[in-house]
Order: structure tokens, then C-alpha cells, then sequence
């Protein structure tokens, strides 16, 4: 079983990530973490984490931009 302050920091990393922020950004907020905490924290944290609505974004559709269409990939030659 995790310590409380160990699941707060994986919490709190989780909700950054969510939040938008980069690896760095989190690591230069807060100098005791490293690549590895933020790594471990992703790693456990449950799928339906993911699914939740962020705050910013709730029930809104982003409209894809017209140029969208993909096109398929060419073969190079050398």
C-alpha cells in the first residue's frame, strides 16, 4: 500500500499533465520530482482518468481545421 503523501504527488502530477503542462514545466515547478516520478504516476494512473472532461473543455467539439485531409505517404527512392 502507497503512503499518503507518495499518492497526493502522483495526484498532483496527474492533474498537472491534464492541465496541459510539459514534463519540464512540472520538474521546474517542483525540484524534488524527477522524470521517473512523472513516468510512475502515468503508468498508475486508471484508464478513466483520461476519460474525464477537462475544465476548459467541457462537452465543446474543436472544429478540425479545412486542410485537414490526409494524404498519403510517398514512397521515397534513393
Amino acid at each position: 500500500m502507497e503512503p499518503k503523501g507518495l499518492r497526493d504527488r502522483l495526484n498532483g502530477i496527474l492533474e498537472a499533465i491534464a492541465a496541459g503542462r510539459s514534463c519540464e514545466q512540472i520538474l521546474a515547478a517542483d525540484r524534488t520530482l524527477t522524470y521517473r516520478d512523472i513516468f510512475h504516476a502515468v503508468a498508475e494512473a486508471p484508464t478513466s482518468y483520461w476519460d474525464k472532461n477537462s475544465a476548459g473543455n467541457r462537452g465543446k467539439v474543436l472544429p478540425r481545421p479545412a486542410n485537414s485531409i490526409r494524404t498519403p505517404a510517398r514512397q521515397r527512392i534513393d
